[in-house]
């Protein structure tokens, strides 16, 4: 471990998430950069995942234990007060990232010390572990931008520094978009930076369902609602916008299914990003796992 790498802490709330967490936390221990520190807080779990986390032999490891499921919030919030550091990242219990992701990310943060976010662009895989789509990329070479209201990334896929972080408290309230949520009012008044790479892969088209993307929309208007005193014009545009979109999806989705939509969030994937994938599938043993 170089003593010249930062720390950094990664945040990984699992609920029943024995399936995919050895996929996940392979993609830690795979990483390129070295110190790290994963806070995986098992939200009451039932399924094996206990016993999965406790078998961990990896000392940059922590794991909470709660005894019975209290909701992501709460969990993230559990490991946003254990973590330590100069940075913090984030990691989905089934979700995985690409060997390079922390190295870049942190190599950016450490270059432009300004910058409060470096995000990165998100592959979205089907149940069999095939991309379907891409999203989050920032455009051409990794830009700055001054945050204004709209976020054009994930907390998922972004690593922050760590102080500034750890005075923002995740909204309990909020069952669903409670990270973005989080995102914005961290990012207020900052720079932050989007990376066209994508080095997070995301489990977007075997998660989330149609219940939960119009649950998604209700949490998003909970959430701008409050950010109105901060930023009125924004964020009453984006309640509207969401409205829209929430009349519409529960119409249509009836007759499209949820891949409709889910296919419009993201693009097709390069040749170049299925060659890259396809070589992390190699190095995680991705397709021995399908």
């Amino acid at each position: 471990m170089s003593e010249n790498q930062p720390l950094v802490s990664i945040m990984m709330p699992v609920y029943n998430g024995i399936d995919t967490l050895e996929l996940a936390t392979n993609s830690l221990i795979q990483q390129s950069y070295a110190n790290w520190k994963c806070i995986i807080v098992n939200d009451g779990s039932t399924d094996g995942t206990t016993e999965f986390l406790n078998g961990l032999e990896d000392p940059r490891f922590l794991v909470i234990h709660f005894e019975t499921n209290k909701g992501r919030p709460v969990a993230r919030q559990a490991a946003l007060d254990a973590a330590e550091g100069e940075y913090l990242a984030f990691l989905d219990a089934d979700d995985f990232y690409h060997p390079d992701k922390l190295r870049q990310q942190i190599a950016l943060l450490e270059k432009f010390p300004n910058v409060a976010l470096v995000s990165c662009g998100n592959a979205c895989y089907d149940a069999d572990f095939n991309l379907e789509t891409v999203r989050g990329c920032g455009n051409g070479v990794p830009k700055i931008y001054q945050f204004g209201g709209k976020l054009t990334c994930a907390l998922r896929t972004s690593v922050v520094r760590l102080a500034p972080a750890a005075k923002i408290a995740f909204n309990a309230k909020l069952k669903h978009a409670q990270d973005t949520d989080f995102m914005q009012r961290y990012l207020v008044g900052k720079q932050y930076i989007s990376m066209p790479q994508v080095l997070y892969y995301y489990s977007e088209f075997v998660s989330v369902t149609g219940k939960k993307i119009l649950k998604t929309y209700y949490y998003s208007l909970i959430h701008h609602s409050s950010l109105l005193k901060h930023a009125l014009v924004p964020n009453l545009k984006a309640m509207l916008v969401t409205i829209g979109k929430a009349a519409f999806t529960a119409v249509a989705l009836p007759f499209t299914g949820v891949n409709f939509f889910l296919k419009k969030r993201g693009r097709t994937p390069t040749p170049a990003e299925l060659e890259d994938y396809k070589e992390v599938s190699a190095k995680l043993n991705i397709h021995g796992k399908a």
